[in-house]
């Protein structure tokens, strides 16, 4: 089945009004090109992937191992905590593709490949997540939805080329909305654009400020169930004492997953097993020993161990053949907040530099625009609803890009001054980061 509209418009020329509601309340925003077709990735297909496929794989797992610690740090101790680090992710490798210079290096650097890795293998990676599942009898019993978009201030020079790239190859709608005068309707238009790609699960104002040139934004849905049939787990017949992180105990019953080949994999620290849905998608849980708490085990180390877990389903000595089921509560978990400071630490700087302040030293983004701009915040938004019929989630991450401030005419007045060295000196010698490699005091010559 074909993932929404999809055959590709890049006529930038007979600009398409895209009128959100009739009535205007939603937003209007003007569509600049329409995305390629991105049908779901068969399973035949996918396996055949050659070794630069599986490395984009294996770098957006480990982004999401070091992202996710980070990422739930910034939440209230107590607070459940959902993330969608492939969001992210996606809507890093937007901006990769907008952005030129050592503002490129950095961006595919904390993507984990290279530049040609992401554009040669990003849209299969797309597809791979893109779903589509039915009982056979036409019912939907699960899907995963991904829309990646870019919004750009009315009147804003763009590269053609560059846009249909990210139609081509990234499957990216492109609209203009006037940020500047009307900032309203075009904030309410991407808050009506990702509400519709996320099902109604997030509704939410980001308040994109006038000073918006661009926003790259990247929106993930996905819904399944537990039992193509649609019945609810079943729940335990008593009730369990569910030890929570301040230290309270909450007496619940527990739903009853279904058993899947395997044992519980033990770790000093935690334990883990998983449940799966109907649709193979697995539901892992890492649960710390005594002594250790949540937070505690929620390391980078520990994510990124999952993927190469052994559940040990069979044990040769024995002749035994393990199965596993998981008893586990309902949960509602989310997250809203700015991860500026999250991509800072792992290398993008540039990318959030004002070149109006930053003169030679700021955000490139040559490659989409010639107008100067920076990235003024990175929001993640994500919800994941766990319950007796199955799981619903979703996520959003909104790149906002802001015109560069214009530099003070007078930072260019030319002034020629000398600097004496005249008498004893101390000295400091620092790295192009600021390390300090040598010091010390010259007192004599």
């Amino acid at each position: 089945m074909k993932h929404r509209t999809k055959a590709v418009a890049i006529a930038l020329s007979a600009l398409t009004l895209f009128s959100l509601a009739a009535c205007g309340q939603s937003g209007r925003a003007t569509l600049l090109a329409g995305p390629a077709s991105a049908e779901p990735l068969p399973y035949a297909e996918r396996a055949a992937q050659g070794e630069e496929y599986a490395s984009l794989v294996s770098a957006a797992n480990r982004f999401a191992a070091r992202f996710s610690p980070a990422a739930v740090a910034l939440e209230e101790q107590e607070e459940n905590t959902a993330l969608s680090p492939v969001s992210v992710y996606m809507a890093l490798a937007l901006s990769a593709q907008c952005a030129s210079g050592e503002t490129a290096e950095e961006l595919y650097a904390a993507l984990g490949v290279p530049r040609e890795t992401v554009q040669a293998e990003f849209s299969d990676f797309y597809r791979g997540l893109t779903a589509r599942y039915d009982n056979g009898a036409g019912k939907e019993t699960g899907r995963v939805d991904l829309a990646n978009s870019v919004w750009v201030q009315e009147g804003t020079p763009t590269n053609a080329d560059c846009l249909q790239t990210l139609a081509e190859k990234y499957f990216c709608y492109s609209y203009s909305a006037d940020f500047a005068k009307d900032n309203a309707a075009a904030n309410r238009a991407v808050r009506h654009f990702v509400k519709e790609e996320t099902n109604g699960l997030i509704d939410k104002e980001f308040e994109l400020s006038e000073a918006t040139l661009f926003t790259l934004i990247n929106t993930l849905y996905i819904k399944d169930v537990w039992n193509g049939k649609g019945d609810e787990l079943l729940l335990t017949k008593t009730e369990y004492e569910f030890a929570e992180a301040d230290g309270s105990a909450e007496r619940t019953k527990l739903m009853q997953g279904y058993y899947a080949d395997g044992r519980a994999a033990e770790g000093d620290t935690f334990r883990t097993f998983f449940a799966t849905t109907e649709n193979g998608y697995n539901l892992h849980f890492l649960v710390p020993q005594e002594g250790h708490t949540a937070r505690e085990i929620f390391t980078e180390e520990n994510i990124a161990a999952l993927a190469g877990t052994d559940y040990r389903a069979l044990d040769e000595a024995s002749k035994t053949r393990y199965h596993t089921r998981c008893l586990f509560p309902a949960f509602e978990a989310e997250f809203d907040e700015e991860v500026n400071d999250i991509l800072r630490s792992m290398g993008v700087g540039r990318f959030f530099r004002d070149p109006g302040i930053h003169i030679g030293n700021g955000c490139e983004f040559e490659t989409l625009t010639p107008e100067g701009v920076y990235c003024k915040k990175v929001e993640h938004v994500a919800k994941l609803k766990v319950e007796r019929r199955g799981i619903e989630g979703a996520a959003v991450t909104v790149v906002q890009m802001d015109a560069a401030t214009a530099p003070d005419p007078f930072l260019w007045t030319d002034k020629y001054e000398d600097f004496v060295v005249d008498r004893a000196f101390g000295f400091v010698l620092t790295d192009r980061y600021g390390a300090i490699l040598f010091s010390g005091l010259v007192n004599r010559l």
